[in-house]
Protein backbone atom coordinates (compact mmCIF):
# COMPACT_ATOMS: atom_id res chain seq x y z
CA UNK A 1 0.00 0.00 0.00
CA UNK A 2 1.66 3.38 -0.83
CA UNK A 3 -0.20 6.77 0.07
CA UNK A 4 0.87 9.88 -1.54
CA UNK A 5 -1.23 13.66 -0.16
CA UNK A 6 -0.95 16.62 -1.46
CA UNK A 7 -2.02 20.29 -1.15
CA UNK A 8 -4.85 20.37 -3.12
CA UNK A 9 -6.97 18.55 -5.79
CA UNK A 10 -5.18 20.18 -9.12
CA UNK A 11 -1.84 18.56 -7.56
CA UNK A 12 -3.43 15.15 -6.79
CA UNK A 13 -5.20 14.88 -9.99
CA UNK A 14 -1.51 15.59 -12.40
CA UNK A 15 0.07 13.21 -10.29
CA UNK A 16 -2.82 10.63 -10.63
CA UNK A 17 -2.93 11.33 -14.44
CA UNK A 18 1.14 10.39 -14.43
CA UNK A 19 0.17 7.31 -12.68
CA UNK A 20 -2.67 6.22 -15.49
CA UNK A 21 -0.26 6.34 -17.86
CA UNK A 22 2.55 4.94 -16.13
CA UNK A 23 0.24 1.60 -15.69
CA UNK A 24 -0.97 2.02 -19.38
CA UNK A 25 2.63 2.54 -20.75
CA UNK A 26 3.85 -1.26 -18.64
CA UNK A 27 0.51 -2.83 -19.88
CA UNK A 28 1.21 -1.96 -23.54
CA UNK A 29 4.42 -3.08 -23.36
CA UNK A 30 3.75 -6.59 -21.71
CA UNK A 31 0.38 -7.52 -23.04
CA UNK A 32 -0.59 -5.27 -26.09
CA UNK A 33 -3.67 -3.83 -23.97
CA UNK A 34 -5.04 -1.75 -21.20
CA UNK A 35 -8.04 -2.71 -19.58
CA UNK A 36 -9.32 0.70 -17.52
CA UNK A 37 -11.91 1.07 -14.59
CA UNK A 38 -13.29 4.65 -14.41
CA UNK A 39 -14.82 5.87 -11.12
CA UNK A 40 -18.16 8.21 -10.85
CA UNK A 41 -18.88 11.13 -8.65
CA UNK A 42 -17.10 15.03 -9.05
CA UNK A 43 -13.26 13.92 -7.33
CA UNK A 44 -12.00 12.24 -10.74
CA UNK A 45 -13.31 15.17 -13.71
CA UNK A 46 -10.26 16.97 -13.71
CA UNK A 47 -8.19 13.77 -13.93
CA UNK A 48 -10.26 12.83 -16.82
CA UNK A 49 -10.19 16.19 -18.22
CA UNK A 50 -6.02 16.22 -17.88
CA UNK A 51 -5.75 12.72 -19.44
CA UNK A 52 -8.24 14.11 -22.56
CA UNK A 53 -6.08 16.81 -23.05
CA UNK A 54 -2.52 16.00 -21.68
CA UNK A 55 -2.21 12.65 -22.68
CA UNK A 56 -4.30 12.13 -25.58
CA UNK A 57 -2.16 11.64 -27.75
CA UNK A 58 0.34 9.73 -25.58
CA UNK A 59 -2.24 7.24 -25.30
CA UNK A 60 -3.25 4.91 -28.20
CA UNK A 61 -6.56 4.64 -27.68
CA UNK A 62 -7.48 1.55 -29.71
CA UNK A 63 -5.60 -0.45 -27.23
CA UNK A 64 -7.75 0.84 -24.08
CA UNK A 65 -10.77 -0.34 -23.07
CA UNK A 66 -12.74 1.74 -21.00
CA UNK A 67 -15.22 0.02 -17.88
CA UNK A 68 -17.32 1.41 -14.97
CA UNK A 69 -17.05 0.44 -11.66
CA UNK A 70 -20.39 1.32 -10.67
CA UNK A 71 -23.58 3.16 -12.07
CA UNK A 72 -26.69 5.10 -10.96
CA UNK A 73 -30.01 2.95 -12.10
CA UNK A 74 -31.10 6.25 -14.35
CA UNK A 75 -30.80 7.39 -17.93
CA UNK A 76 -27.31 7.64 -19.48
CA UNK A 77 -28.44 11.24 -20.54
CA UNK A 78 -29.37 11.98 -16.37
CA UNK A 79 -27.12 14.48 -14.66
CA UNK A 80 -26.27 11.58 -12.09
CA UNK A 81 -25.32 9.15 -14.77
CA UNK A 82 -21.39 8.43 -14.53
CA UNK A 83 -21.25 7.63 -18.07
CA UNK A 84 -22.66 10.94 -18.69
CA UNK A 85 -20.01 12.56 -16.11
CA UNK A 86 -17.34 10.28 -18.02
CA UNK A 87 -18.53 11.06 -21.87
CA UNK A 88 -18.62 14.73 -21.08
CA UNK A 89 -14.97 14.92 -19.67
CA UNK A 90 -13.06 12.19 -21.37
CA UNK A 91 -14.60 9.56 -23.87
CA UNK A 92 -16.23 12.33 -26.20
CA UNK A 93 -12.48 14.30 -26.12
CA UNK A 94 -10.76 11.10 -26.90
CA UNK A 95 -10.27 8.99 -30.68
CA UNK A 96 -11.31 5.67 -28.77
CA UNK A 97 -13.03 3.45 -31.04
CA UNK A 98 -16.95 2.92 -29.45
CA UNK A 99 -16.45 -0.91 -29.03
CA UNK A 100 -13.59 0.04 -26.69
CA UNK A 101 -16.24 1.59 -23.86
CA UNK A 102 -18.25 -0.92 -21.91
CA UNK A 103 -21.33 1.04 -20.61
CA UNK A 104 -23.67 -0.32 -17.63
CA UNK A 105 -26.58 -0.52 -20.16
CA UNK A 106 -29.23 1.41 -17.18
CA UNK A 107 -32.16 1.41 -20.04
CA UNK A 108 -32.04 -2.79 -19.69
CA UNK A 109 -35.26 -3.48 -17.22
CA UNK A 110 -35.33 -5.14 -14.73
CA UNK A 111 -32.29 -3.96 -13.00
CA UNK A 112 -31.63 -7.80 -12.69
CA UNK A 113 -31.18 -8.05 -16.25
CA UNK A 114 -29.22 -5.20 -16.44
CA UNK A 115 -26.56 -6.67 -14.00
CA UNK A 116 -26.75 -9.94 -16.00
CA UNK A 117 -25.78 -7.24 -19.33
CA UNK A 118 -22.89 -6.51 -17.81
CA UNK A 119 -21.27 -9.26 -16.11
CA UNK A 120 -21.92 -10.85 -19.37
CA UNK A 121 -19.82 -7.86 -21.02
CA UNK A 122 -16.82 -8.66 -19.17
CA UNK A 123 -17.03 -12.26 -19.42
CA UNK A 124 -16.96 -12.18 -22.83
CA UNK A 125 -14.18 -9.22 -22.38
CA UNK A 126 -11.79 -11.71 -20.74
CA UNK A 127 -13.01 -14.49 -22.58
CA UNK A 128 -11.64 -13.23 -25.97
CA UNK A 129 -8.70 -12.00 -24.03
CA UNK A 130 -8.38 -15.82 -23.38
CA UNK A 131 -7.43 -14.54 -18.78
CA UNK A 132 -9.48 -14.60 -15.95
CA UNK A 133 -11.13 -11.42 -15.36
CA UNK A 134 -8.88 -9.36 -13.47
CA UNK A 135 -8.51 -5.53 -14.53
CA UNK A 136 -5.52 -3.66 -15.01
CA UNK A 137 -6.02 -0.98 -13.19
CA UNK A 138 -9.77 0.13 -11.18
CA UNK A 139 -9.89 4.10 -10.02
CA UNK A 140 -12.49 4.25 -7.29
CA UNK A 141 -13.41 6.96 -4.82
CA UNK A 142 -14.64 7.14 -1.42
CA UNK A 143 -18.46 8.34 0.34
CA UNK A 144 -17.93 10.20 3.59
CA UNK A 145 -19.53 7.09 4.39
CA UNK A 146 -16.65 4.80 3.42
CA UNK A 147 -18.70 3.07 0.54
CA UNK A 148 -16.59 2.47 -2.29
CA UNK A 149 -18.58 1.87 -5.95
CA UNK A 150 -21.50 1.20 -4.61
CA UNK A 151 -20.88 -1.00 -2.12
CA UNK A 152 -22.03 1.06 1.20
CA UNK A 153 -21.92 0.20 4.59
CA UNK A 154 -24.75 -2.01 6.50
CA UNK A 155 -25.57 -3.48 2.81
CA UNK A 156 -25.11 -6.90 1.67
CA UNK A 157 -23.57 -7.56 -1.54
CA UNK A 158 -22.83 -10.96 -3.56
CA UNK A 159 -19.37 -12.81 -3.17
CA UNK A 160 -20.17 -15.12 -6.02
CA UNK A 161 -21.17 -12.58 -8.69
CA UNK A 162 -18.49 -9.97 -10.49
CA UNK A 163 -21.73 -7.23 -10.57
CA UNK A 164 -24.53 -6.90 -8.37
CA UNK A 165 -27.36 -4.38 -7.56
CA UNK A 166 -28.08 -2.39 -4.52
CA UNK A 167 -30.87 -0.63 -3.18
CA UNK A 168 -28.76 2.34 -0.75
CA UNK A 169 -30.75 3.42 2.24
CA UNK A 170 -28.74 6.84 2.56
CA UNK A 171 -27.25 7.77 -0.72
CA UNK A 172 -27.33 10.81 -3.13
CA UNK A 173 -28.99 10.58 -5.23
CA UNK A 174 -31.20 7.81 -3.46
CA UNK A 175 -32.01 5.02 -6.90
CA UNK A 176 -30.51 1.79 -7.31
CA UNK A 177 -27.19 1.44 -8.25
CA UNK A 178 -25.22 -1.03 -10.25
CA UNK A 179 -21.78 -2.10 -8.73
CA UNK A 180 -18.67 -4.35 -9.20
CA UNK A 181 -18.15 -6.47 -6.30
CA UNK A 182 -15.40 -6.86 -3.68
CA UNK A 183 -14.83 -10.45 -5.36
CA UNK A 184 -14.38 -7.74 -9.05
CA UNK A 185 -12.36 -5.29 -7.43
CA UNK A 186 -10.39 -7.54 -5.55
CA UNK A 187 -9.18 -9.65 -8.67
CA UNK A 188 -7.85 -6.76 -10.20
CA UNK A 189 -3.99 -6.06 -10.67
CA UNK A 190 -3.83 -2.62 -9.05
CA UNK A 191 -6.58 0.17 -7.51
CA UNK A 192 -6.17 3.80 -7.63
CA UNK A 193 -8.20 5.77 -4.81
CA UNK A 194 -8.76 9.69 -5.42
CA UNK A 195 -9.91 11.25 -1.94
CA UNK A 196 -10.44 14.61 -1.02
CA UNK A 197 -11.48 16.40 1.66
CA UNK A 198 -11.11 16.65 5.24
CA UNK A 199 -14.46 14.14 6.26
CA UNK A 200 -13.15 11.46 3.77
CA UNK A 201 -9.26 12.19 5.15
CA UNK A 202 -11.10 11.23 8.42
CA UNK A 203 -12.77 8.18 7.47
CA UNK A 204 -9.83 6.85 5.99
CA UNK A 205 -7.63 7.39 8.71
CA UNK A 206 -10.14 5.29 10.91
CA UNK A 207 -10.04 2.71 8.36
CA UNK A 208 -5.77 2.78 8.77
CA UNK A 209 -6.81 2.21 12.80
CA UNK A 210 -8.81 -0.53 12.13
CA UNK A 211 -12.24 0.75 12.15
CA UNK A 212 -14.79 -1.21 9.24
CA UNK A 213 -15.84 0.44 6.38
CA UNK A 214 -16.18 -0.76 2.51
CA UNK A 215 -13.26 0.78 1.68
CA UNK A 216 -10.94 -1.51 4.30
CA UNK A 217 -12.19 -4.11 2.49
CA UNK A 218 -10.05 -3.32 -1.05
CA UNK A 219 -7.18 -5.94 -1.62
CA UNK A 220 -5.80 -5.87 -5.16
CA UNK A 221 -3.74 -8.39 -6.17
CA UNK A 222 -0.44 -6.08 -6.87
CA UNK A 223 -0.57 -2.53 -5.95
CA UNK A 224 -2.91 -0.47 -3.95
CA UNK A 225 -2.55 3.50 -4.11
CA UNK A 226 -4.41 6.08 -2.22
CA UNK A 227 -4.26 9.73 -3.38
CA UNK A 228 -5.45 12.13 -1.07
CA UNK A 229 -5.98 15.82 -1.59
CA UNK A 230 -6.86 18.54 1.36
Amino acid sequence: MRIFEYENINEMSFETAKTVFNFYDYYIRKQGYFSLVLAGGNTPKLLYQILASEYNLKINWNDVYIFFGDERYVDKENEYSNYKMAFETLISKIDIPPKNIFRIRTEIEPIEKCVEDYENQILKFFEKKDKDVSFDLILLGMGNDGHVASIFPDIEISNNKYIDYVIPKNANPLVPRITFTYNTINNSKNVVFLISGKEKIKVLNEVFRGKEYPVGNIKPCENLIYFISK
